[in-house]
C-alpha cells in the first residue's frame, strides 16, 4: 500500500451536522426532484431550509435603468413563484426562508452562503451537460469547485426519494484514503447516524493491485480501521474493494447494492474553471451518471 494510504481516521469531538440548508429553485422539474431530499435532510438534522431563486441578468431590463418601483415587483413576483413552487412541492414541517436575488448565480449564492452559515447546498443537476437552467457553465463549476460548503446533486437518473424499501437506507462512502476523501467520511457517518442506515465503504483499486488477494485483503481491513472506535457501537458497516476506474467502481456498486446516498470527497479543479476539466473529474461523472444524490465534500 502506497505510504500516503496508511492514514487513518480520528474520531472528532462530535460528527458534522447540518443546521442551514441552501436548496436552489429554477421551478424546473430538476429543482423540483431536489426538494423531498432537502427536506429529508433537514427532518434528520432539525436544519432550516433557506430556499432560493437567482433572476438571470439576461431576464433583466435590456440596458434600461430601472425604477426602484420596477425592481421591487420584479422581487415581489419572483417571490411569489417561489411560494407557488413550495405549493406544488412541499417541505413538509420543515421551516424554511425564501431568497429571490438577481444577477449572475454565484454572485449571489457567495454571500448568502457566508452570511446566513450555509452548511449543505441541495440542488438537482441536468446530470453530464450542466446544473438547472439558471447554473450554466462557470456557474456550475463554481457550485461543484467553490461552495465551501457540501454540495448534494440530484441527478436526473437518481431514483425517486423513497424508490427503495423494505430495508433501511444504505450510504456508500468511496475513498482513496487521501485526506480529500477522508473529510466527507464523517459527513457520511453523520448521515448513517442520523438516517440509521447502513454505510458501506469503498475502494476502487489500481491495475498494479488487482491479482493480488492479499493486496485486496489488506484494503478491506484497512477500510474497517476508518471507523473511528467511538462510532462502532452504532455503526453498521460493510468494506467493498473493486477494480477499475474509480468512478466506474463507484457507480457500479451504487447500481448493484440499491443505495440511497453517494459521499464522496472531492478537490477544487486548478486552473481555468472549464467544462472540459470538470467533466473530466471523477467526482463530477459520479454526480452526473449516480442512480441516487451524491454528496460531493471539497477539499
Amino acid at each position: 500500500m502506497p505510504q500516503a494510504e496508511k492514514q487513518t481516521a480520528q474520531s472528532p469531538a462530535a460528527l458534522h451536522s447540518f443546521k442551514r440548508i441552501l436548496l436552489a429553485t429554477d421551478f424546473s422539474v430538476r429543482s423540483a426532484a431536489a426538494v423531498p431530499y432537502a427536506r429529508l435532510l433537514a427532518e434528520y438534522y432539525g436544519a432550516l431550509v433557506v430556499v432560493v431563486h437567482v433572476i438571470p441578468a439576461e431576464e433583466q431590463a435590456d440596458g434600461e435603468t430601472e425604477t426602484q418601483a420596477e425592481i421591487d415587483q420584479t422581487l415581489k413576483l419572483a417571490e411569489s413563484k417561489v411560494r407557488a413552487f413550495l405549493a406544488e412541492n412541499p417541505l413538509g414541517r420543515v421551516p424554511y426562508e425564501i431568497v429571490v436575488g438577481r444577477g449572475a448565480v454565484w454572485q449571489v449564492f457567495a454571500p448568502l452562503v457566508e452570511k446566513q452559515h450555509i452548511d449543505l447546498i441541495v440542488l438537482g443537476t441536468h446530470g453530464w451537460s450542466t446544473v438547472g437552467k439558471l447554473l450554466l457553465g462557470s456557474v456550475a463549476q463554481h457550485i461543484f469547485n467553490v461552495a465551501p460548503c457540501p454540495v448534494l446533486s440530484i441527478s436526473p437518473r437518481a431514483r425517486t426519494l423513497g424508490g427503495v424499501t423494505g430495508r433501511p437506507p444504505r450510504i456508500l462512502f468511496a475513498t482513496n484514503f487521501l485526506p480529500a476523501s477522508l473529510k466527507a467520511l464523517y459527513y457520511a457517518l453523520s448521515l448513517a447516524k442520523a438516517s440509521h442506515a447502513e454505510l458501506l465503504l469503498l475502494h476502487a483499486l489500481g491495475a498494479s493491485e488487482s491479482g493480488s488477494p492479499e493486496i485486496v485483503q489488506a484494503y478491506h481491513q484497512h477500510l474497517n480501521a476508518l471507523i473511528p472506535a467511538g462510532e462502532k457501537n452504532w455503526c453498521r458497516s460493510d468494506t467493498l474493494v473493486a477494480a477499475g476506474d474509480p468512478d466506474r467502481a463507484i457507480l457500479d456498486a451504487a447500481e448493484r447494492h440499491a443505495v440511497d446516498f453517494i459521499v464522496m470527497g472531492a478537490h477544487a479543479v486548478e486552473g481555468s474553471l472549464s467544462t472540459f476539466q470538470v467533466a473530466l473529474s471523477t467526482a463530477y461523472r459520479v454526480v452526473a451518471h449516480a442512480p441516487c444524490p451524491v454528496l460531493r465534500v471539497r477539499s
